[in-house]
């Protein structure tokens, strides 16, 4: 069971990781739910000093990031002429067995030769059948035209986070009672002031969150015995 916060906590350590392995002028192609200004922000603390944000590969602009001092300096620019144009590329859970040759083929071409390209995509899970799941070698042949796969890391691992059962019937019975009440009139308004906030500060499902440890989100050294949920791929572009 994965949170927003969760979520979004993955996305810290992550870019904080991947910060020293670029430098310069980057792309960050990334269609989730970390913002554009929080990736911006921590990537433009070391050696990044220009940060290209695309929220979708159709859209037909840029949003562009600097540092001046302690201020993030913002600007939009039309998404043209970007061939071999960035120092390095970043992809974090986007890619799929239907889009990838697509998207590697567009992120080779806008780096520079011998620019770093950072991949996370999800461990495939024995048997599973998800499209945006891969194994190692799997993507390690997919890319191996266009990139060499220089370091590989694991990123967030199964034994660790522990789903607390008693916060999901928690969460499971308060939604439930919440939709039986709604439906009386009479008291909806009852369980809007005097029940629902009473319930939510006692909830053990936020307790969850915090209760992994920030161990778990900092990537390690691939092991494939560890089985990580995420796999990190350090690429370096082949020159032409």
């Amino acid at each position: 069971m994965v949170t927003k916060s969760e979520i979004i906590k993955n996305d810290i350590f992550r870019y904080n990781f991947i910060g020293k392995y670029m430098e310069g002028k980057i792309l960050d192609y990334k269609p989730n739910i970390f913002t554009s200004y929080n990736s911006a922000r921590i990537l433009l603390e070391g050696k990044i000093t220009e940060v290209n944000s695309l929220m979708n590969f159709s859209d037909n602009e840029l949003t562009i990031r600097t540092k001046n001092k302690d201020k993030i300096l913002f600007q939009t620019n039309k998404k043209i002429n970007l061939k071999e144009n960035f120092d390095g590329v970043i992809s974090f859970q986007n890619l799929n067995e239907k889009n990838i040759q697509e998207h590697l083929k567009f992120y080779y071409d806008v780096l520079k030769n011998n620019g770093i390209l950072i991949l996370s995509v999800s461990n495939k899970r024995k048997e599973s059948k998800d499209e945006s799941q891969f194994d190692l070698n799997q993507i390690k042949n997919i890319i191996k035209t266009k990139f060499v796969v220089n370091e590989v890391y694991g990123h967030r691992f199964i034994l660790k986070p522990v789903i607390n059962y008693k916060a999901v019937i928690f969460r499971s019975t308060k939604k439930k009672l919440a939709s039986v009440l709604a439906k009386a009139n009479t008291i909806k308004e009852f369980y809007k002031k005097n029940i629902k906030n009473t319930v939510s500060k006692h909830d053990p499902y936020k307790e969850y969150f915090h209760k992994i440890p920030d161990e778990d989100f900092v990537p390690k050294k691939y092991v494939e015995k560890s089985e990580p949920i995420f796999l990190i791929l350090i690429c370096k572009k082949i020159e032409r």
